[in-house]
């Protein structure tokens, strides 16, 4: 007699005849229960291969007219007309978003069911194959995904759970084990969490940050943090200025905590004091979906620093700290007043503040007077940004028209924020996510407008081909400061130059 284990969508469709699965409550333990769906499902069929003979004793009190099943060494029943639910396993194996398949296999493989042909035999223990489990999640709607993730050395292909109805919240999985002829089926209660559908985004990794240890309930998007001068700094693990240990993760959802790839842009120069940079973190999961969060880092200022109030205010309210009491002060700062900081901040309630004073940097290290720190820089999330190309190859400058050392090349693509501001005298554009700034002229120009009839040269000797005569009284746009040519001509870049389409008109046409 060929005694193995099958799970078969033919004998469990024949059971499902006689005894089809009712919508039930089945207990799964003392004061807990879980609701099973109307229909059942069956795994595909399984060979001999499957099953792993077991030295085990026969259960005590076991039929020995039929083959059975059991869990936790007791008996599971047959299902009848009367009781459908009475093979029914009393645990249940739960399925999430971006759960691999492998994960479920080995939950129902763990389980410790054996199927016994008969009385006088040792129990086999279940042996499902990924390919069998993917089918029968198939068979309730169910979709799962193979992709790739990398490891140390090289790739790997995982097929994982990308979509759960969200009909499908529990069901059944139906095993069916065959003795000749003879067979016996139990049902496993299946849970299902993390359900999605196209407009929800529960299957997106999910970031989360801990202060010393101790996980923020706050959100990481648009925090902003203070460093000291020439600390160390990682975007993901760092050390505020207050001696907090700040740690970033990601989960892989909101219902799977198994962490998620992070990448970071956006670098942080803690040499330059007063400096504020924006960090972007990407998080992205098994099943190549992406999350992404910004957060700011303030370095410790060793001089002025600009107070920014909140949008639609005109004042910055201060605050004094007792312990850990936050208190609103007697004071306000008006938009746009500066202020020397201290060089310690107090993360409170997921709230940081800052020390500051009018008088200096050694009154703000013993002040009482405290701002958010927030209200020390301009977070990325309050900017709107556009791409431009460098036109005139152009120095970075700090708020105060210092140059900062960074270069950004000729026809480079920079994002900034499309307001002019004036330094010095001199206008700039604030480069977005960065407290820099990059000079006007060299990103979108001047319109100057023709005194004479011109012509558009690439060189000092000949014209850029294609082009013709243009006229006085044409307004055209320049980029940067007139360069001198080899011809001891000066000369303007214009509208329309690249790297192969020069474009210079004659500074003298405009004067």
């Amino acid at each position: 007699m060929k005694k193995n284990l099958k799970v078969t969508a033919a004998v469990a469709a024949a059971l499902l005849a006689v005894a089809p699965i009712a919508t039930s409550v089945v207990p799964t333990g003392a004061g807990s229960s879980v609701v099973q769906a109307a229909d059942g499902i069956s795994l595909g069929s399984t060979n001999s291969g499957n099953t792993n003979a077991n030295s085990g004793s026969t259960v005590a009190n076991a039929p020995t007219d039929r083959p059975y099943f059991t869990f936790n060494n007791q008996v599971i029943a047959e299902a009848t007309s009367a009781n459908t639910s009475a093979n029914v396993v009393r645990t249940t194996v739960s399925i999430k978003d971006g759960e691999a398949v492998s994960s479920v296999t080995k939950k129902l493989n763990d389980l410790g069911i054996k199927f016994y042909p008969n009385n006088n035999s040792a129990g086999q223990d279940l042996k499902l194959t990924d390919s069998e489990v993917t089918a029968a999640l198939a068979q309730n709607g169910i979709t799962t995904k193979n992709v790739s993730t990398k490891g140390s050395d090289n790739k790997t292909t995982t097929q994982v759970v990308i979509s759960i109805p969200s009909s499908v919240s529990a069901f059944n999985l139906t095993l069916t084990g065959t003795s000749g002829s003879r067979t016996a089926t139990i049902q496993v209660p299946v849970v299902t969490s993390g359900n999605s559908s196209a407009s929800d985004n529960t299957s997106a990794p999910v970031f989360h940050y801990s202060v010393n240890g101790t996980r923020s309930s706050n959100s990481l998007n648009g925090q902003v943090f203070q460093v000291a001068v020439n600390s160390n700094f990682n975007a993901t693990n760092f050390t505020d200025s207050e001696g907090n240990q700040i740690a970033i993760s990601a989960d892989q959802n909101a219902n799977n905590t198994t962490s998620a790839s992070i990448t970071s842009s956006g670098s942080v120069n803690t040499s330059e004091a007063g400096r504020y940079y924006n960090v972007t973190l990407t998080a992205t999961g098994l099943t190549g979906q992406k999350n992404s969060v910004t957060y700011t880092v303030l370095v410790a200022p060793s001089s002025l620093q600009t107070l920014h109030a909140a949008s639609g205010q005109t004042t910055i309210p201060t605050y004094n700290i007792y312990g850990n009491n936050v208190l609103s002060g007697s004071t306000t700062f008006k938009d746009g007043q500066q202020v020397y900081v201290g060089d310690q901040a107090r993360t409170i309630n997921g709230v940081s503040y800052s020390r500051v004073s009018t008088k200096s940097k050694n009154d703000a290290n013993a002040s009482n007077v405290w701002v958010m720190t927030s209200a020390l820089v301009t977070p990325a999330a309050t900017e709107t940004s556009e791409a431009h190309t460098v036109m005139i190859e152009s120095r970075g400058y700090d708020k105060n028209g210092n140059f900062t050392g960074n270069v950004y090349p000729v026809y480079s693509s920079l994002n900034i924020v499309p307001k002019v501001v004036t330094i010095n005298g001199k206008t700039y554009y604030k480069i977005a996510g960065k407290d820099e700034y990059v000079r006007v002229t060299n990103i979108t120009g001047t319109q100057r407008k023709l005194t004479r009839n011109a012509y558009i040269y690439w060189s000092s000797y000949r014209r850029t081909p294609g082009t013709g005569k243009m006229y006085r009284g044409q307004t055209v746009t320049t980029y940067g400061a007139a360069v001198t040519f080899k011809n001891g001509k000066k000369y303007y870049k214009i509208q329309g130059c690249a790297a192969n389409n020069k474009r210079y008109i004659k500074a003298v046409n405009f004067y």
